[in-house]
C-alpha cells in the first residue's frame, strides 16, 4: 500500500503543516474579552481546535469540549472571531520544522499536493500566502458553506477529483483526518507534531498506518519510496 509514492497527497493544515494555535488563541481571547468572559490559555485552546470554527466557538463560549452555546451568542462569536483572526492569523503561526524541505521536494516530484482543512478557505489561503508556501500546493480546499467538514470524506474526494484522480494518501494529526481518509478509501499517514495533547494519533491508527513525529521523518520515509 505504501511501497511507492501516490499520485496525490492531501495534507491537513493546522497541527499537520503549521502550528497556528497561538494566533487562534489570540483571536479566541479577543472574542472572549468582548463577551466579558474569562480568557483561555494557549494550551486550553490547543485542545479545542480540530473540528472547525463552529465547534471552536461553542467550546470557547462554554469552556466545555461538548458544550453548546446559545444560538445568538454563537453566531455573534463567529463574526467577532473572524474580525480579530483576519488581522493576526499569521502573526505567530509557523510551518513545522522540515516542512519547507518536504513540500519543496514534493513540488519537484510528479505528486500532486493539496491542503484539505476544516479551517475556512479564506484564512487557509491567507496564511499560506503570508508564510510563502502557496506555491508548494496545487490546491487549497477549506471550509465552505456547501462543503461538509472532516470527518466527512467529501472534501478529500473533491480534492482528489480536482487533481485528476488516481491513488491518494491523506496526512493528518487527528481522528477526524483519519476517519475522513478511511471513509474516502484512502491510506492514512499520521503526524504527531505537537506532543500529546490528549489526542495522540498513534492511539487510533492501525499497525500498518505510519505515524511520524516530525515532517523531516515523513520526508525521509517518502524519499525511501523512490530509492
Amino acid at each position: 500500500m505504501y511501497r511507492a509514492l501516490p499520485d496525490i497527497m492531501l495534507f491537513d493544515l493546522d497541527g499537520t503543516i503549521i502550528d497556528s494555535v497561538p494566533d487562534i488563541a489570540e483571536a479566541v481571547n479577543a472574542m472572549l474579552t468582548e463577551f466579558n468572559l474569562p480568557v483561555a490559555s494557549v494550551q486550553r485552546v490547543r485542545g479545542w481546535v480540530g473540528r472547525g470554527l463552529s465547534t471552536l466557538m461553542h467550546r470557547a463560549l462554554t469552556g466545555e469540549d461538548d458544550g453548546t452555546a446559545a444560538p445568538g451568542a454563537h453566531d455573534e462569536s463567529i463574526s467577532v472571531f473572524r474580525r480579530h483572526y483576519q488581522h493576526c492569523c499569521a502573526r505567530q503561526t509557523t510551518v513545522f520544522a522540515g516542512g519547507e524541505a518536504l513540500f519543496g521536494w514534493l513540488a519537484d516530484s510528479a505528486v500532486k499536493v493539496a491542503i484539505v482543512t476544516n479551517k475556512p478557505t479564506n484564512f487557509a489561503v491567507q496564511i499560506a500566502a503570508t508564510l510563502g508556501i502557496t506555491g508548494h500546493f496545487d490546491l487549497i480546499l477549506g471550509a465552505e458553506p456547501n462543503r461538509p467538514l472532516k470527518p466527512d470524506p467529501a472534501a478529500l474526494l473533491e480534492a482528489a477529483a480536482r487533481l485528476g484522480g488516481g491513488v491518494a494518501w491523506m496526512v493528518g494529526d487527528t481522528v477526524f483526518d483519519r476517519d475522513a481518509a478511511v471513509s474516502a478509501g484512502m491510506p492514512f499517514l499520521g503526524v504527531q507534531l505537537e506532543g500529546d495533547q490528549g489526542r495522540n494519533i498513534a492511539d487510533i491508527t492501525t499497525g500498518d498506518e505510519p505515524v511520524f513525529e516530525s515532517l523531516r521523518d515523513l520526508h525521509v520515509w517518502l524519499q525511501e519510496r523512490v530509492a
